[in-house]
């Protein structure tokens, strides 16, 4: 069997993932996780996550309806929100979590020792790619690097 390219592993990927999510959508699991990481605006969640403020309303008005969490309004701000992840929210996030981490499992469970560490170093190396893109940061020079 060929190869996949890299953007349909990933693809692939995801939806591997979310199959074992049962309770929550991918798109739920990811902001869930920006929330729980850092309660923050509702605009910067959007930012983070790499999506449109009217696709985050969506997703966070089926978030709140489940009672996974809530929102705060920002004293001063007559439109601004605080996102917060509830106890609930945290339960179920971490069910979440262990399944898709359950899943990853079973997938590189098809692979020999070496192959799995290099898979979980590339996921690791693109998790921090992923991030310094969506936030703007840039990686320091290298030592005796040219600018």
């Amino acid at each position: 069997m060929a190869a996949l390219d890299p953007a349909r592993t990933l693809a692939v990927a995801a939806r591997v993932l979310e199959r074992g999510l049962d309770d929550m959508t991918l798109p739920q699991f990811r902001i869930l996780s920006l929330i729980a990481a850092s309660p923050e605006r509702a605009g910067r969640i959007a930012s983070r996550a790499a999506v449109s403020r009217p696709s985050l309303s969506g997703i966070l008005d089926g978030l709140v309806k489940r009672g996974w969490v809530r929102r705060i309004d920002v004293d001063g701000d007559g439109r601004g929100v605080t996102l917060e992840i509830t106890p609930d929210g945290r339960r179920a996030l971490d069910g979440a979590a262990a399944a898709a981490n359950g899943r990853l499992e079973a997938v590189l469970s098809n692979v020999d020792g070496a192959e799995r560490a290099r898979a979980l170093d590339g996921l690791a190396a693109l998790g921090h790619a992923l991030e310094r893109h969506l936030t703007g940061e840039r990686p320091a020079p290298r030592a005796g690097a040219r600018r």
